[in-house]
């Protein structure tokens, strides 16, 4: 065999001198010394796509053209390093191996070289690992090469190799037992095999197999196991035996994809997954025979269009061509096979993670293989995925969609697809429960929207978005809304005449520094704010602040203070979207600008002037940008001091940084007061105005010594609370003069202003109570009873921050009054006296009218928050006392014990005159449960000092601290049960009946059923729900506060009753109404200590409280009297009552109000816990 070897190297090597090429000259050594020799002289011959032989073909019979010669030259420079390369490694590689002959990795440029190497894992480096996922796994082989050594074995045992990859997939499902090659040998019972193969499996009870095991290795194991599949794939296609023995693949098929319908979960995952990756690599397996056809065809063209036409070349190529095409049909009807038996089934397999897999793989197809893949038929499926039920397949099928979307090339084959499951994109991002799917599909839609592909009202739904309360989606919408705007902004200059005209107009009067004049940045901003205010305006339901809504029956709204506007969320999210955001001055001076010189100077053909007329602010617009400048000066600070704590800045940089905070607090410092001065006026404006001075670092005014511009600065503040009387401006006054207080240098100045504050309401006060009797419902004219209730309301809101003890002083009579004694003897009482009579007004009068009435009970409500802020300050007055071991003074006593019982007294006459859940009963029920709770607390100082320090010569400050009586805790049950049934009737849930034998409750609040309660009509399902939600915050205040009292000590005792008549009233509904009232009653189980009759402290353990509610995903459900008892017998912990402590320190804080703030929703906040 050498011999003939010889002879024909010998034969070769004397025509090539009559062929002159240069490369071929060296081609009998090759074959001389390469064993291999006969296998490359077999493919010559066969030659199949072997460029040497090509190219030895075509030189063979090319003509003497000047121009074929040049072509032929440049395809051998070319292709000269790739024919050279394998030469040089011919003789060092064994002729025996097909590894390097049909590796399909030499032919593609360093892609397919991450999945090289599987990363081995733990869960497969097992001691009986073997055959295949040994070598794929264990031993960490290269996939390739696995995949050729597995080719070799097919050839000398057909039967065994595909048994060999059968016991691969069960090895990789978790799944040991193994098939042989009679098996294989009999396709027709395959079934039943598998069959008995997985009941012998289910009979191990395996829970957890390969592809979903917990660890880092998963993701590992996964793309080894995808790897595999695909390099074998392409390795039987480069060696032919794809084309050559089609029932190998057949026979694969028939086991895998009966697997991938098997109802065990790890056989039909695993096997899917190994479809899948099969379908993928005939998928480029196709597309190279697609591109190779192309690029003969090209070859066909271009030779046929010659002068002298090759015809042996193009029967050559138009042989090839055919060859091509062969191939490609036999792999086309491989692809659908395999897509129908295993795909078409399980893209909507009950296990959402197979789904996910089949999602990824279509996708993956469809940008490989276009040919097959893009078009309506393949596309349709994941427009119906879409709608899937779980949410990671519905991300995935989005992210997938995104790409497909990103290649400019298949957008026009996307049109019909977009036009069919547009509407379903829109919904997702608007409404879908899953804040992942809404970002997912957000960014979707913005590609739409550059491919021009979305209609206005999709752009519209999609950029209100921008309001979402979800801080992911707001992120996700930026670009999309950032866009819109420049669009906007940019049909206006060109409507202007255009960037360059506008640019060479504002270039002479216009300076970097100059914010006062108008710019092109007032413009965008303009574009931006009528953007956010058209969404605003067109998203009725959702209001721009959320403040008290006075529906029919005037219940109380949704108070939440200190919530951010929508505009101010809007801002944070496109703060580093849109330039002029960040630009707070040049905004600062856009909002100082006075727009009515441009108005009394009409418009014109001028350019400025143009810009001027476009750039005019009206009122709501002038409110919204305030409210983004709010938002913008408040990041740059934040980011200012966060660069402070950055390691990595140098100490030039932070200096830098913190002179730039100290020129922003100077700027604003100056700021502040003109804003104040040009919107001080209009309530929503000032309120926004006021909410900057928070963001201002006071202690920078002492630094630069500019305390004139602070005193400035709290007059203006304290001029904005005596002048308005809007809630959200006091408070943003409040709120600011508590800033003022925190900071040293700043705490004695403000304290000056604050008094001179108490002056003014006090003197106010006493002009409008000088001669009235306040205490009867009714008697006051419009005018006055408003401005007696906005004084009060003002009383309630600076007694946040100081101790009102300016309302237990008797005022002095006028000096300029003519009759002194009558009118002194009028006044001689103190503001305090005024606002217990006040009380009295709660209960209610016949024949007023509904606009007085409702004045009447705000007036009692405001009169009820001084009231509680005037007794929490006592409160903490006489702890201070107790603490330090001193006798209160008598006449101090005595007052406070006066005053509380008159509260009380005119409390309860409230709540006895009301029926129901009656906003203003149930308010009542807080103050005097509030009252009893905070006095209750002065026993526990009495504990602390009562072992070191004598005992103190008076203890009559005891009578402070009462129970409640039985009447009174009669009242509070029918209130508290009126508010039950409420929430029941709204929420159609079945109470259970009160079976109490000593006291029986009269439930006396059943809301009357109304028509509009009845009708079925979408336009009243939003106050329906509101009302709801009103009806559940107002129950879980009451029982809040309840059970607070409860564990205090001050309800369900001796006075009450006893019995723990309260404590089964609370647990009779506990499940009945919904999570958060479960969790404000399991509160009642909290561990405590009751202490023994020795030395040692005998411990009683309840059940400990769960969880606070706070997720509104968690929904807890009821459980039986017998699981709650088991429950409350497995807790063993101990700990002290922690009611007392936490109502001293809000008693000792900050003068916060004790409880819950109305309109929270949170548990731990009614509770005080």
């Amino acid at each position: 065999m050498s011999t003939a070897i010889v002879a024909s190297a010998t034969d070769i090597a004397s025509s090539a001198p009559r062929r002159k090429s240069g490369r071929v000259v060296k081609k009998p050594e090759l074959f001389v010394s390469s064993p291999a020799g006969s296998t490359k002289r077999k493919r010559t011959d066969e030659g199949d796509g072997d460029p040497v032989s090509e190219e030895e073909s075509e030189e063979s019979s090319e003509d003497e053209l000047d121009e074929e010669e040049v072509r032929e030259k440049r395809r051998k420079t070319k292709n000269k390093p790739a024919a050279r390369k394998p030469a040089s490694k011919k003789p060092k590689t064994n002729g025996e191996t097909m590894s390097l002959a049909i590796r399909p990795a030499n032919s593609r440029s360093g892609r397919p070289k991450k999945p090289r190497k599987a990363l081995a894992r733990k869960s497969a480096l097992v001691e009986d690992a073997d055959g295949l996922y040994a070598e794929v796994f264990a031993r960490g082989n290269n996939l390739e090469d696995v995949a050729a050594q597995w080719v070799q074995s097919f050839q000398q045992n057909e039967a065994q190799a595909v048994a060999d990859i059968i016991n691969f997939v069960l090895r990789a499902a978790g799944c040991h037992i193994k098939i042989d090659e009679n098996d294989i040998a009999d396709p027709d019972n395959c079934p039943n095999r598998l069959g008995e193969i997985q009941e012998e499996y289910q009979a191990e009870d395996v829970a957890d197999y390969p592809l979903i095991a917990r660890g880092r290795g998963s993701a590992a194991f996964k793309n080894a196991l995808h790897g595999f599949f695909v390099a074998l794939i392409e390795t039987i296609a480069q060696s032919g035996l794809l084309y050559e023995n089609t029932e190998l693949l057949e026979n694969i098929q028939v086991w895998i994809s009966t697997m991938s319908s098997a109802p065990n979960r790890p056989f039909r995952h695993t096997s899917t997954v190994a479809s899948l990756a099969v379908t993928s690599a005939l998928c480029k397996v196709a597309n190279d025979v697609v591109e190779n056809t192309a690029k003969k065809m090209r070859q066909s063209e271009s030779e046929a269009k010659k002068s002298r036409v090759n015809k042996a070349r193009v029967a050559a190529v138009g042989k090839e061509i055919e060859e091509l095409n062969q191939k490609l049909e036999i792999v086309d009807a491989a692809i659908g096979d395999w897509f129908d038996t295993v795909y078409v089934h399980r893209y909507r397999d009950v296990d959402p993670k197979i789904r996910v897999e089949c999602v990824e793989a279509l996708a993956d197809w469809i940008s490989v293989y276009p040919d097959k893949f893009f078009d309506g038929v393949h596309l349709r499926y994941l427009g119906w995925i879409l709608s899937d039920p779980s949410y990671p397949t519905r991300v995935e099928v989005l992210k997938q969609l995104q790409k497909l979307f990103l290649d400019k090339d298949k957008l026009a084959g996307l049109k019909t697809f977009t036009e069919r499951f547009r509407a379903r994109i829109v919904e997702m991002a608007t409404r879908d429960a899953e804040t992942s799917v809404r970002a997912a599909a957000v960014e979707l839609l913005d590609i739409l929207r550059e491919a021009g592909f979305l209609e206005p009202n999709d752009i519209d739904s999609v950029g209100k978005l921008i309001f979402d309360a979800e801080p992911r989606v707001r992120k996700a919408v930026v670009g999309f809304f950032a866009e819109n705007v420049t669009s906007a902004y940019e049909l206006q200059v060109e409507d202007m005449g255009g960037q360059e005209a506008l640019d060479e107009a504002l270039m002479a009067g216009e300076g970097d520094d100059d914010y006062d004049n108008p710019r092109l940045e007032w413009l965008k901003l303009k574009c931006l704010v009528e953007q956010l205010i058209t969404y605003d305006d067109e998203d009725g339901e959702l209001p721009s602040q959320i403040e008290r809504i006075p529906p029919s029956g005037a219940e109380l709204g949704l108070v939440a203070a200190g919530i951010e506007s929508r505009f101010s969320l809007a801002a944070q999210a496109l703060y580093d979207a849109i330039p002029e955001i960040r630009a707070w001055e040049v905004l600062a001076g856009y909002l100082l600008y006075d727009h009515s010189r441009t108005v009394q100077n009409g418009g014109g053909e001028d350019i400025e002037m143009m810009l001027r007329h476009n750039c005019q602010l009206n009122e709501k617009q002038e409110t919204a940008l305030l409210d983004i400048l709010n938002a913008a000066v408040r990041l740059r600070l934040q980011r200012l001091a966060e660069t402070q704590k950055d390691k990595k800045r140098t100490k030039a940089q932070r200096e830098a940084d913190k002179d730039e905070q100290a020129e922003t607090a100077k700027k604003l410092s100056v700021l502040i007061p003109q804003l104040l001065k040009k919107f001080g006026a209009l309530p929503e404006a000032a309120s926004l105005c006021l909410r900057l001075e928070r963001e201002l670092n006071l202690d920078v005014f002492q630094e630069l010594r500019q305390n004139a511009a602070l005193t400035a600065l709290l007059d203006d503040i304290n001029k904005q609370f005596l002048t308005h009387h809007n809630e959200r401006v006091l408070n943003e006054a409040i709120e600011s003069i508590l800033h003022a207080q925190g900071h040293e240098d700043s705490k004695e100045l403000t304290t000056l202003k604050v008094q001179a504050l108490w002056d003014d309401l006090i003197n106010t006060f006493d002009v409008l109570r000088r001669g009235k009797d306040l205490s009867v419902r009714g008697d006051l004219e419009q005018n006055t009873l408003t401005g007696v209730s906005n004084i009060v309301l003002k009383i309630a809101e600076l007694a946040k921050v100081s101790d009102p003890a300016v309302l237990d002083q008797i005022p002095s009579a006028p000096a300029n009054s003519r009759n002194k004694s009558k009118k002194a003897a009028t006044n001689m009482t103190p503001p305090i006296s005024s606002l217990l009579k006040i009380l009295d007004r709660g209960v209610p009068a016949a024949d007023i009218d509904p606009e007085i009435d409702n004045a009447e009970n705000t007036l009692v409500r405001h009169a009820m928050t001084s009231l509680l802020f005037y007794f929490m300050w006592k409160c903490k007055d006489c702890s201070t006392y107790i603490e330090s071991g001193t006798s209160i003074p008598d006449d101090k006593l005595s007052a406070v014990a006066e005053r509380r019982d008159e509260c009380l007294m005119a409390v309860m006459r409230v709540m006895e005159s009301r029926k129901g859940a009656d906003e203003l009963r149930v308010e009542a029920a807080y103050l005097l449960l509030d009252i009893y709770d905070m006095f209750h607390t002065l026993k526990k100082y009495k504990t602390k000092t009562g072992k070191g320090l004598k005992r103190q010569a008076n203890d009559d400050w005891e009578a402070l601290c009462q129970e409640v009586d039985e009447p009174t805790t009669k009242i509070l049950l029918q209130i508290l049960t009126a508010a039950e049934n409420n929430l029941a009737k709204r929420t159609k849930k079945h109470l259970e009946e009160g079976n109490i034998d000593d006291d029986p409750i009269d439930p006396d609040d059943e809301p009357e059923s109304s028509d509009d309660e009845q009708e079925i009509d979408e336009r009243l399902y939003e106050e329906k729900m509101l009302r709801s939600l009103l009806a559940e915050e107002r129950l879980c205040s009451l029982g809040g506060r309840i059970v607070r009292a409860v564990l205090v000590g001050t309800l369900d005792g001796e006075k009450s009753g006893g019995k723990h008549l309260v404590r089964k009233h609370l647990e009779l509904n506990k499940t009945k109404l919904g999570p958060h009232w479960k969790e404000v009653v399991a509160h009642l189980d909290i561990t405590k200590t009751v202490k023994g009759t020795g030395r040692k402290a005998k411990s009683v353990t309840v059940k400990e409280p769960v969880k606070s509610a706070k997720s509104k995903e968690i929904v807890i459900d009821d459980e039986s009297d017998e699981e709650e008892e088991e429950r409350r017998d497995d807790d063993e912990e101990m700990a002290d009552v922690d009611g007392d402590d936490d109502l001293e320190g809000r008693l000792n804080g900050d003068g916060e109000e004790n409880g819950a703030p109305e309109g929270s929703p949170e548990v731990e906040s009614v509770l005080g816990d």
